[in-house]
């Protein structure tokens, strides 16, 4: 029965491992929320938050407090990792694949020296038939254009900066 398998979701954590046992922690999703809340301050602020939370719903000992507080982080921090990739997936508010940003290789001027593929670190370039090609645009970060810069031979081009100021407002507006 497909159907099932398309609508079961695994249900978020409610224990974490502690000290080799899974030990039941109470609100353990507003814990986490209520750290990545905070995800701008130093980590060891945000572990203080995630400690006081913690303290405020479950009895800690204070022999495992350590454990506690290095498990909770280790969890947080995969949280926090795909909190920032929901983000990322938008720019403001906008959703990035509706977003005509991202680079154009002249074929005529590209000598093939991959550069782009070498220097893009989101994986907006690969290299085939001894030239570099545009494969991923929509992981291009909105208004980013060092790329551009380590081109030998002035082959990238991006929308002018005008041209993207303009794009989003059309798209602000129509989303309303």
């Amino acid at each position: 029965m497909t159907w099932l398998s398309d609508c079961y979701r695994k249900p978020p954590p409610t224990s974490l491992g502690i000290g080799g046992t899974e030990v039941g922690i109470a609100g353990l999703d507003e814990i986490m929320e209520a750290a990545l809340q905070r995800i701008d301050l130093p980590d060891e602020e945000i572990k203080e938050v995630l400690m006081n939370e913690l303290r405020a719903r479950n009895y800690v000992p204070s022999s495992v407090r350590e454990e506690y507080k290095r498990v909770l982080w280790a969890e947080y921090k995969k949280l926090r990792g795909q909190r920032r990739d929901e983000v990322e997936e938008a720019y403001q508010g906008i959703a990035r694949e509706i977003i005509p940003w991202y680079p154009r290789i002249d074929k005529s001027r590209c000598e093939g020296c991959s550069s782009c593929v070498e220097f893009c670190s989101q994986k907006v370039f690969e290299f085939f038939d001894g030239k570099s090609q545009v494969v991923r645009p929509f992981n291009c970060l909105v208004g980013k254009s060092t790329c551009k810069a380590f081109c030998p031979d002035n082959a990238i081009s991006f929308p002018t900066r005008t041209e993207l100021k303009e794009t989003l407002r059309c798209l602000r507006e129509k989303k309303g």
